[in-house]
Parts: C-alpha cells; sequence; structure tokens
C-alpha cells in the first residue's frame, strides 16, 4: 500500500492499525514518518500504549483542554483512566468529560465506514458540427484524457482500462476498450491508448 501511493501519487503515507478509529489515529501519530504501527487489540497493550503518553497525545484533547487538566495534576492519559467520571465531568462539563474518560481507557464507539471508490469515471465531448478532421479528432481526445486524469488524481485514483465511444455523424456508434499497460492516472498515458484504439481517427465524420 505504501509502495503504490509512493509510486503513483508521489505521497509518502504514515500508516497505524487498531481496533477503532481514535486507537489508529493515535498509533499513526506515534508513527514515524513512512512507518507503520500495528496496535494489538488486547486490553494489556492498549494500556501500555495510553497509559504513559502525556495527556495532550489523547485523541481530542487540545491544548486548552490539556492545560486544564495538567492544573488538576494529570499529566498522563494514565492519570485521566484512574480519575472517577464524575471529576472529570465537572472540569470539562457533562458529554466532553464522557468523551474523554472512554477515550483514556481507549474506547472510541465510531463506526469505520470505508468510502468505496468509484467503479468508473466518465467525461464526454461533442463537437458543434460533424466534424471530419483526424486532427480534431485527436485533439478531442487529449482534451478527454485531460478530463479524466484530472478527475482520477482528485480521488487519488488509477485505473486500468479505458472504454472509448464515438458516435458518428450517421448516428452510429462504435465501442472500444483497451486495457492500459499499468494502472495510471496520467493524462499522457490515457491519451495514448484513446489514440491508439483508433476510434475516430478514420475518414468518417464524427458528431
Amino acid at each position: 500500500m505504501r509502495l503504490r501511493a509512493l509510486a503513483l501519487h508521489g505521497i509518502s503515507t504514515t500508516i497505524g492499525s487498531a481496533s477503532n478509529c481514535m486507537l489508529a489515529a493515535m498509533a499513526a501519530d506515534a508513527t514515524a514518518p513512512g512507518g507503520i504501527t500495528h496496535l494489538d487489540h488486547t486490553p494489556d497493550a492498549i494500556a501500555a500504549f495510553l497509559r504513559p503518553r502525556p495527556v495532550a497525545a489523547l485523541f481530542g484533547v487540545g491544548p486548552a483542554t490539556a492545560s486544564l487538566l495538567v492544573r488538576h495534576g494529570l499529566h498522563t492519559i494514565g492519570a485521566v483512566a484512574d480519575t472517577p467520571l464524575g471529576t472529570l465531568q465537572r472540569l470539562l462539563g457533562k458529554t466532553t468529560g464522557c468523551q474523554i474518560h472512554d477515550r483514556a481507557r481507549g474506547e472510541d464507539p465510531r463506526p469505520v465506514t470505508p468510502q468505496a471508490p468509484a467503479r468508473s469515471c466518465s467525461a464526454d465531448h461533442a463537437f458543434p458540427r460533424d466534424e471530419l478532421d483526424p486532427a480534431r479528432h485527436r485533439q478531442a481526445v487529449l482534451a478527454l484524457a485531460e478530463q479524466l486524469g484530472a478527475r482520477l488524481r482528485k480521488e487519488r485514483q488509477v485505473t486500468g482500462w479505458l472504454t472509448m465511444t464515438v458516435r458518428y455523424a450517421d448516428r452510429s456508434t462504435t465501442v472500444r476498450t483497451r486495457r492500459l499497460p499499468e494502472p495510471t492516472n496520467h493524462t499522457a498515458a490515457l491519451a495514448r491508448t484513446g489514440y491508439e484504439s483508433g476510434v475516430g481517427t478514420g475518414s468518417r465524420a464524427v458528431a
């Protein structure tokens, strides 16, 4: 995953994995750039990870909250975990106190909701009039490749297949699908594959 992100997007990733969102985020924060940290799901492992850390490292604790907790002698996450819920609620308020109480014990009820990438991405172009000029056809293919490439890069996705659909002046349609040499979101590679499909580059007028 890390190598693919670096090769395709030039992004150096730091990965944290754990039994819930909060712990995974904290594991990533505690990881050196480009590294991976896996936090075991056992209570002992979670406690060993959380308890020695400064209270400011607890997910959701900002500078003001951290300063308030430290002023009351709560310097570590372990100290917060050992503090009665009622005490934290008096210091931080009912809702925030409950959240901090749970998080100091490694609890995070938020569900993991992965966002599935789009299965397809499309772009279209229509000439203002039926077009016979192959150079204009190639310009249209390049413009479409630029649109697709920009959209894929924005979504941090790549594609391994390209389908070209061309409607001619007589209203007939040609569809060709080609596999790219490797998954990509680069405009030049998409345009090259579009040109190689041969669709719309002949002597027929394209609508």
